[in-house]
């Protein structure tokens, strides 16, 4: 008589054991991602010491035989371009986080470990068009470590966009002009 007591019992405490795992995802869904913050093997020094400089290119548009010269100084900048101070408010449920990113000026979050530093960019010499043009850029390192084929210059300068790949010790890989309303050929000519 007494096994017969048991039973009803059993099957609630089999239901009980499914819903614990499902309630603590929903109270703390980052759980299921892994760690809350990876562990970063590089930071915002070692970033800024791979870009930041005097950065020299000749520029060929397509189609042409002229070539523009450009001289601009990189540098952090000290906010991503349009970033709006957002309030969190305290709720019972946390936000999910699929992935951890971390930004060196506080802004939304992707699907990727990834650092993102917005850069100043300042007209120092060159083809005059550029004097006027709106100059601007961004420094990404994917992954929890900075390597040679894991980072992405993106310098938008006037019309021309301009994408280079960037080792720790401020080497150019690989740059290009391109995708943009104008395309041609980029060499880089020096970078102090």
């Amino acid at each position: 008589m007494n096994a017969a007591r048991n039973r009803p019992s059993m099957a609630a405490m089999r239901r009980l054991s499914w819903l614990l795992p499902v309630a603590f995802f929903f109270l703390n869904p980052g759980f299921a991602c892994g760690p809350a913050e990876p562990r970063y093997s590089y930071d915002a020094a070692e970033m800024r010491a791979a870009v930041e400089g005097v950065w020299s290119f000749t520029i060929t548009p397509q189609g042409a035989a002229n070539t523009l010269q450009l001289t601009v100084k990189i540098e952090q900048a000290t906010a991503a371009p349009g970033a709006q101070a957002r309030s969190s408010g305290r709720s019972l449920v946390r936000a999910a986080q699929a992935c951890g990113s971390r930004t060196l000026v506080k802004s939304a979050g992707a699907c990727l470990d990834s650092s993102v530093m917005p850069l100043a960019v300042t007209f120092v010499a060159g083809d005059a068009s550029f004097s006027g043009a709106a100059l601007s850029g961004t420094f990404i390192v994917d992954g929890v470590d900075f390597g040679p084929f894991n980072s992405r210059l993106a310098l938008m300068l006037g019309d021309y966009s301009i994408d280079a790949q960037v080792a720790p010790d401020g080497t150019v890989l690989n740059a290009n002009v391109g995708p943009g309303p104008k395309l041609g050929t980029l060499t880089v000519l020096a970078r102090e």
